[in-house]
């Protein structure tokens, strides 16, 4: 166990002395600027971006649910991976130059007062919608990561998952409150780098040691596990091409991710980081989906926690010390997302609600001051929704990020691409968007489903609503 500890602190030790080095750099050099904590100053390199947006995507999902969504369904869940890969090619080819451009001659650094400025909303009930679902849609996502940490530590060290939790989030708030943007930069490009040499390890050794591909597929066999790409049904493969695209799409509205676009140094840039990130996003997919394949083979009885493959086969597979190292990946992986999505938060309570609401002129020390009390608030309601053990990370995972995709991947679309949306146009978008991702799941979905035999996600009806309403709204409203 020791041995383990020795592992988990290494990681630890290093993002440490990364952030603390951050915190003196940027006082001496910004006197703690707010707008550098937040966005960088707009002043991160092309290398930085790519590893920042692509490690800040992919949390404890990467090593357990994605693993355990292959080892119990089979090859058909590697349709979610092609989802998301062609959704973040889209996303840097279609989205990125787009909105760092946009975002910075209107000054906007959070999606909500983007929207506004963008659609000339003096209102502000674009702002307060947008603002509204991002601290509903985080709370959720943070829970993900947040149960995955106690999930963990419960499994390696076992300590109490409440325990996990809480240390996970000490680790956040120390990395947030001393870092900002720029040290969480650096944080994620190792991370990204460590987690890439861990998922190449990790599924060598254990194919090797289950024997190959014939024994995976035998005991696939065994345990009635498909192991086809495709759907037997033509219906089967148009739900599977829908869950794909849902999960693609996400990423045109996930503001976590997209202010990784908005902070590069040059736009010209991101054609370079495009490359260098997609790289890296198809190696560790593929690379962990072959993971949750092995499982199948590597096991002889299914796992009663299927999202512990990862962490079974590491504990199994290598010595105490090695696996220490390797399992640091999963809560780093996990601490890198956390963070990003904690400091976005952060940006969207003192942007679109604090400074718009209480105190439009705040000083630059009051803001800081706001910003790391925020840190302990959303802390504090994070652990709150991450006590509930009987939802899977799967589940909190994908609620967040289709209610992320249904609010905010319509709109950003229309306002980066086309000027026939009006403001009126822009509030129906964002708010039938924001009211179908809460109640799609609930209410109507079966109904497709024992009708038709159609499984359609929420994002799909929340992008043909949206627009509709958006255009339709627009057109009502064009003289004004």
């Amino acid at each position: 166990m020791q041995y383990i500890l020795v592992g988990f602190a290494f990681y630890f030790v290093m993002v440490s002395l990364i952030t603390i080095f951050y915190y003196f750099y940027t006082r001496t050099a910004t006197s703690g600027n707010y707008s550098n904590m937040l966005l960088g100053n707009r002043s991160v390199s092309y290398i930085l971006t790519a590893f920042s947006a692509h490690a800040s995507d992919m949390s404890d999902w990467l090593f357990m649910a994605f693993p355990a969504a292959l080892y119990s369904l089979g090859m058909v869940s590697a349709w979610i991976a092609i989802g998301l890969i062609l959704g973040m090619l889209a996303s840097w080819q279609f989205v990125a130059p787009q909105l760092r451009k946009a975002t910075e001659k209107l000054d906007a650094i959070t999606l909500s007062s983007y929207f506004e400025k963008r659609f000339k909303d003096d209102s502000g009930i674009i702002r307060l919608i947008s603002a509204l679902m991002s601290v509903l849609f985080f709370a959720v996502y943070i829970a993900a990561g947040l149960k995955g940490l106690g999930f963990l530590c419960e499994a390696v060290f076992g300590i109490p998952y409440i325990f996990g939790i809480i240390l996970g989030l000490s680790c956040a708030i120390l990395f947030i409150t001393f870092g900002g943007y720029k040290a969480l930069a650096w944080v994620d490009l190792f991370q990204a780098l460590f987690l890439l040499l861990i998922i190449i390890i990790v599924p060598f050794y254990a194919y090797l040691h289950v024997g190959g591909w014939s024994n995976i597929v035998s005991a696939a066999h065994d345990k009635n596990i498909p192991l086809n790409f495709f759907p037997s049904t033509n219906l089967g493969l148009l739900n599977t091409i829908f869950l794909s695209i849902s999960w693609g799409v996400g990423y045109f509205g996930t503001p976590h991710i997209l202010t990784k676009f908005m902070g590069i140094s040059d736009v010209k840039e991101i054609n370079k980081a495009k490359y260098v990130g997609m790289v890296w996003q198809v190696c560790v997919l593929t690379l962990a989906g072959l993971t949750g394949l092995i499982g199948i083979a590597y096991f002889p009885h299914i796992l009663a926690n299927k999202e512990l493959i990862f962490v079974e086969i590491v504990k199994d597979l290598f010595s105490s010390l090695a696996a220490g190292f390797i399992l640091s990946a999963v809560a780093g992986a996990t601490l890198s997302v956390i963070t990003a999505q904690i400091l976005v938060l952060i940006s969207v309570l003192i942007e679109d609600l604090y400074k718009y609401i209480l105190r439009p002129r705040a000083t630059e020390k009051e803001l800081i001051f706001v910003y790391r009390l925020f840190v302990f608030i959303i802390a504090i309601m994070s652990f709150y929704v991450s006590l509930e053990k009987s939802t899977t990370i799967q589940q909190l995972v994908q609620y967040a990020w289709m209610g992320f995709a249904c609010t905010f991947s319509p709109l950003v679309l229309l306002s980066l691409h086309g000027n026939y949306i009006n403001k009126y146009g822009a509030i129906a978008c964002v708010s039938v968007g924001a009211l179908v991702a809460m109640v799609w799941q609930i209410y109507f979905k079966n109904i497709f489903l024992t009708s038709f035999g159609l499984d359609i996600p929420s994002v799909i009806a929340a992008f043909i609503l949206s627009i509709a309403f958006a255009y339709f709204v627009s057109y009502l409203t064009r003289t004004r």
